[in-house]
């Protein structure tokens, strides 16, 4: 069965999760050392910050992890990020909202948040930008695979 474009996001945010959390944690406790933890739970919701677990064992989702680089952008992550990446960060945001409120993604929106995905993790240098690049080429193939189809189908018809 085919995946949708609204799996293919969900995965793709999966894999940014996995991505940010390292780098997150690793450059929160540069800047705020032992009091990484309450750093990061004081730049989110309370309702977030309700979901981290602890400091030995944070559980993270993807938009608690956006949401701390948002707020903590101009203390922490404008150091070893540029403009861009803070940019992706917002664009990101956004996409997981949509995502998560069940709206449906274009090929052309789904193939946006997998590339803003891709950016992202490789400016971290998070290993998972290899299985975005795979996911990208596989959502061009499709496309095309429509497209071709389509135009077959038009050229049917006319003939």
């Amino acid at each position: 069965m085919a995946i949708s474009n609204h799996e293919r996001v969900g995965k793709a945010l999966d894999l940014l999760k996995e991505g940010l959390a390292p780098f997150v944690e690793r450059e929160m406790k540069a800047q705020h050392a032992q009091l990484w933890f309450e750093q990061a739970k004081a730049s989110v919701s309370d309702s977030q910050a309700g979901l981290f677990g602890s400091g030995e064992e944070p559980r993270w989702d993807v938009a608690a992890l956006l949401a701390v680089m948002w707020n903590q952008w101009q203390v922490v992550f404008r150091k070893t990020l540029g403009q861009a990446e803070r940019t992706f960060v917002s664009e990101l945001r956004g996409v997981r909202n949509k995502w998560a409120h069940q709206q449906a993604f274009s090929s052309d929106d789904a193939y946006r948040a997998l590339d803003s995905v891709g950016r992202l993790v490789a400016a971290i240098s998070a290993p998972q930008g290899e299985e975005i690049e795979k996911m990208k080429m596989e959502l061009l193939r499709v496309r095309f695979d429509e497209q071709a189809r389509g135009e077959r189908r038009k050229s049917a018809g006319t003939a």
